[in-house]
């Protein structure tokens, strides 16, 4: 019965994706394409208008970052197609294939988050005291529960495990756990964290 709602949402938001797709910049376009392919490939949908109008009418975490890509566009929908209520984005600068998932209770507010980053439930990633955010890099993947918090920069390949509270500099390749984070295994730097 799930799977019938699903797509039959899906088949709903066709049309809605046709519009979006004619209407946005190609800068918007571009991002959307890679946050697609990611989602695709996570969700084991097509690649294509019909995944994208899928993704848009099936999971409000997509929606929501959908949304911030397309920026005004969204009254389209938004009214319609609700994104996740419980996830604050207020990045600006978000490489291509970010995955959020589930979304509940999450607030993003980094410098900048680089591409085929995933970000879990429950994650803030926020300002310390002094009002600085983190700089997020390509490939990281931010697990349930972490904080990562403050001026500081999460190098490239990094997983943060879950609850891990990040409050200095994280270098590549690296797996970080514990309160406050600390690096506990290495990464050989030819792995890939994406999915």
């Amino acid at each position: 019965m799930i799977i019938l709602k699903n797509r039959l949402k899906g088949l709903l938001a066709f049309p809605l994706a046709a519009a979006y797709w004619l209407l946005m910049p190609s800068s918007a376009r571009r991002l959307v394409m890679a946050d697609l392919r990611q989602w695709s490939r996570w969700r084991h949908t097509a690649c294509n208008l019909w995944g994208a109008s899928f993704l848009l009418g099936s999971y409000p975490e997509f929606r929501s970052v959908f949304y911030k890509r397309v920026g005004v566009l969204r009254l389209l929908s938004s009214w319609w197609l609700r994104g996740k209520n419980t996830l604050e984005i207020t990045t600006n600068d978000i490489g291509g294939g970010l995955i959020i998932q589930h979304g509940f209770s999450t607030i993003i507010s980094a410098e900048r988050i680089g591409n085929n980053c995933k970000i879990y439930q429950q994650v803030t990633i926020g300002f310390d005291h002094e009002l600085k955010a983190p700089v997020i890099g390509d490939n990281v993947e931010v697990c349930c529960g972490a904080k990562v918090i403050g001026g500081i920069t999460v190098g490239d390949n990094v997983l943060i495990g879950a609850n891990a509270v990040v409050i200095k500099d994280v270098p590549s390749n690296s797996v970080v756990a514990g309160v406050p984070a600390h690096v506990i295994k290495r990464l050989d730097h030819t792995r890939d964290l994406t999915l």
